[in-house]
């Protein structure tokens, strides 16, 4: 479905906060929209920062590095949580991880996987921090209670890049819960007051933004350092928006920025597509959940969950290096989150103040982990499956839930 054209950009905001409070059964006017999903995070952060202070945030070093940038961004220190295996994500939380000044504890819901996080809630609740909820990978999707009530204060969404939505590429939105007016007016007002003033993208964003799929187009179609050096001479130039800038492994990010009419319109034509697309999802996970129990394979994930890819856990790293090697060769797009952790890395530790030692758990699970497409035909599905099926490397230990 295409939207009329002569729709303005105040007029296309609307109808996506209208859409998503829709598919969401929320009030429209507690969405906000950002061109990243990473500028609304940083604004945020500022914003705890500003009304609470300095002090820190609860997170995971299994995720991109952009999700940690906002909290670096805003003056506050990240917390790293090691992982439960089952979601590759916090899952009970510990609290040997709080400080004195902790504010607040992200729950990122990795590849979508949202099942059982109620724990995480009872712990903000207990020492009452702010719950801040990434469904990056699942948008539209929230952790919710037994009777439906979402458990973040503020939740995170995205239609970027390696997304849930693959026509889009810009864009994101921020649910602030009307209950956070309740926990902490000041705060609420503060998020909110911000993110309603955000600019629209200057010129030179605006091209780099309708000009992403061309660029990119491209940029696939040459080969080896040709590539790599066509890649970094646009960025360079200020030609191509790429999903990560270098600087960005440094610990920095852009000026947050809102959306613009032609990331509307796509957005927009997009959410239409979105039931299908969890339909077709959820699909594929009940066919990578059914089929790869085996005598060669250990329990898999049982989240019946609409998975933005399905996640499983090799018994060595050489095993999943080798599954990897094989069904890339066969043309799959197999996505490796999070090897390195922080991803794609960042340039020193030190920034990120990250220590290895402390996170074994996803350390180790980073250099194992494959996670297969959930967006391909049926047909297609089961062709990797089988392929997974006569490797000589068979899957050991696929996620377990």
């Amino acid at each position: 479905m295409r939207y009329n054209r002569l729709m303005n950009y105040e007029e296309s905001s609307k109808k996506i906060r209208e859409k998503l409070a829709k598919l969401t059964d929320t009030d429209a006017k507690d969405w906000h929209l950002c061109l990243k999903a990473r500028f609304g995070m940083a604004i945020v952060f500022e914003s705890i920062r500003d009304i609470l202070g300095s002090g820190e945030i609860i997170t995971t070093p299994y995720t991109c590095i952009t999700a940690v940038n906002p909290i670096l961004v805003a003056g506050l220190t990240p917390i790293y949580h090691d992982i439960d295996t089952s979601l590759l994500s916090t899952g009970k939380p510990d609290e040997k991880y709080l400080k004195d000044k902790t504010h607040a504890i992200v729950m990122q819901h990795t590849v979508g996987l949202i099942t059982d996080k109620t724990s995480i809630k009872r712990f903000a609740d207990k020492h009452k921090i702010l719950l801040i909820e990434d469904a990056a990978h699942c948008v539209t999707r929230f952790a919710r209670d037994k009777d439906n009530k979402i458990l973040a204060d503020i939740s995170i969404h995205s239609f970027g890049v390696e997304k849930i939505l693959t026509g889009t590429k810009f864009g994101g939105a921020i649910y602030v819960n009307p209950e956070l007016k309740t926990k902490n007016p000041d705060l609420h007002q503060h998020i909110t007051y911000k993110l309603g003033r955000l600019k629209k993208p200057g010129k030179q964003m605006g091209f780099r933004v309708r000009t992403y799929r061309i660029n990119n187009a491209i940029i696939q179609r040459l080969r080896g350092n040709l590539r790599h050096n066509f890649r970094n001479f646009e960025i360079k130039a200020g030609i191509l928006e790429p999903p990560i800038y270098p600087f960005e492994q440094d610990g920095q990010q852009d000026e947050p920025c809102t959306t613009n009419k032609f990331v509307n319109e796509k957005i927009l034509e997009q959410l239409e597509t979105l039931k299908g697309n969890y339909i077709r999802r959820a699909a594929n996970v009940d066919l990578y959940i059914s089929k790869l129990k085996s005598k060669n394979f250990s329990k898999v994930t049982n989240a019946h969950e609409p998975l933005l890819a399905f996640p499983i856990v090799f018994e060595s790293e050489e095993k999943a290096n080798a599954a990897y090697h094989m069904l890339t060769t066969q043309g799959y797009f197999i996505r490796r989150w999070y090897s390195p952790l922080l991803y794609p890395g960042p340039n020193s530790l030190k920034i990120y103040r990250y220590n290895p030692k402390k996170s074994p758990i996803a350390e180790d699970v980073s250099k194992r982990v494959l996670c297969l497409p959930t967006d391909l035909p049926v047909i297609e599905t089961n062709k990797i499956i089988e392929s997974l099926k006569d490797h000589k490397n068979p899957v050991q230990k696929p996620v377990e839930n």
